[in-house]
């Protein structure tokens, strides 16, 4: 198979897992209850469609003349998020509390896997701005993971902030 055609199964199935996590924070966003929580999975399906708008770009370019495009991935908008996932209304106990817990869990594996994606595919291509557009795109996967891991933190109460304990055992701050 040429690298252009095998640039094209990995961008087809990028997309396809774009559209997955698009459409799976859009089902998150609707079922959860909490503001935070349902504000962080429409973000999450935001940028998941503009993944999906860049893969689409970089796909119709490769089919219009068999070049790759040389795309500026912006910085994640998630970052302006992360100072807000401390701010926690107070949450609702039981079932809603538990559909929200698997909807991050599911969310962080989605995330995981993606990234995870990306890596491999900047590991197979020859090109070094496929390589690049692969990176930061496994980059961007990775920010999202570590907020929602932030946010099941918060609602698991586990003390923890983006992996930093918010208090010492011993009284010490």
């Amino acid at each position: 198979m040429t690298e252009t055609k095998e640039l094209e199964n990995i961008l087809r199935i990028a997309i396809e897992v774009e559209i997955n996590g698009m459409e799976s924070f859009a089902r998150f966003a609707e079922k959860t209850q909490n503001a935070n929580g349902k504000k962080m999975f429409q973000r999450l399906a935001k940028d998941e469609k503009e993944h999906k708008d860049i893969l689409e770009k970089q796909l119709e370019q490769l089919n219009k003349d068999g070049t790759w495009k040389e795309i500026q991935i912006p910085e994640s908008k998630i970052e302006a998020l992360i100072p807000k996932v401390r701010e926690k209304e107070i949450r609702t106990k039981g079932e809603a509390k538990l559909g929200e817990i698997n909807a991050l869990n599911t969310a962080l594996e989605l995330e995981r896997k993606s990234a995870q994606f990306y890596k491999d595919q900047a590991n197979k291509v020859s090109d070094s701005r496929a390589r690049q557009l692969f990176l930061s795109l496994a980059e961007w996967e990775n920010s999202h993971y570590d907020l929602v891991q932030a946010e099941l933190d918060s609602v698991n109460n586990t003390g923890m902030w983006f992996g930093i304990p918010e208090f010492r055992m011993d009284g010490q701050y």
